[in-house]
């Protein structure tokens, strides 16, 4: 197995800013050759339309971040990831621009797992404490023969639950070949269990905010969605905890998928 890499330039971001912005992946191709790179980029969008936007604000801190690959076989793959962002002494607009990305090649067939998870924890004096748990997943299919049909045929299994108090989505069903017109189960995870009550938000990307829809887990953390059109989806959750004393635990977590054209 192969990983392209070059390091990154690490930026610091106020708590507001950690706070008020969402991270997700996106990989493409969704299906690719077996033994052919994936193109697998760190994404940061702001806030507007009630976290319904993919408008692009910021970057993913680095010195905070680690991106992971997890094989059909179970293996790991850490990924350092490309800055592909302004220099923030640059003129123009403040603050950190552009994304992150790295190049993948996989070495064997079936469904990969691509993660990334981010904690920041903040305080200024004696103030309140931040915490701030952001985790974005998403996946792709290697196969010797990359198509639809193929990655139809796969029967992979919901990822294993993470362990520590991550919020996370994940896919009950393939959703490295969603369809258009069928449906789709998300699970929302909390310390590994499922987290009953919870608003998740999917937000197709060609339609973006006006094509948005929430929807509430069940008692088993879970959501049924059937996608209205081929594009790229992404699913996203949010809540926090906050102490008597002030401090506040925020978590975060996306899912970014791939919505086919039946054949």
């Amino acid at each position: 197995m192969r990983v392209f890499s070059l390091a990154f330039f690490i930026i610091f971001l106020p708590i507001g800013a950690a706070r008020a912005h969402d991270g997700w992946i996106e990989v493409a191709p969704a299906i690719v050759e077996k033994g052919q790179p994936v193109t697998i980029a760190l994404m940061q969008g702001n806030h507007s339309n009630e976290h319904r936007s993919y408008r692009l604000a910021g970057k993913w801190d680095a010195e905070f971040t680690k991106v992971t690959v997890i094989a059909p076989s179970g293996k790991t793959s850490v990924v350092e990831m490309i800055d592909l962002g302004e220099d923030p002494e640059n003129t123009g607009p403040k603050g950190p621009k552009g994304f992150h990305v790295a190049q993948f090649v996989a070495d064997e067939e079936g469904v990969y797992t691509v993660v990334a998870r981010q904690e920041r924890d903040l305080q200024h004096g004696d103030g309140p404490r931040f915490r701030g748990v952001r985790f974005a997943r998403s996946a792709f299919a290697a196969l010797a023969l990359p198509m639809l049909a193929e990655a139809q045929k796969i029967r992979s299994a919901a990822p294993q639950a993470r362990g520590g108090d991550d919020l996370e989505i994940v896919p009950v069903d393939n959703a490295a070949s969603a369809m258009r017109g069928a449906s789709i189960v998300l699970q929302v995870r909390y310390k590994g269990k499922p987290a009953e009550g919870k608003v998740v938000s999917i937000v197709p990307k060609l339609a973006g905010a006006r094509g948005a829809k929430d929807f509430t887990t069940d008692a088993e953390g879970r959501v049924r969605f059937t996608p209205p059109a081929a594009d790229s989806y992404l699913a996203r959750v949010k809540f926090d905890e906050k102490s008597e004393r002030g401090d506040l635990n925020s978590f975060e977590a996306t899912y970014v998928f791939q919505a086919f054209n039946r054949r």
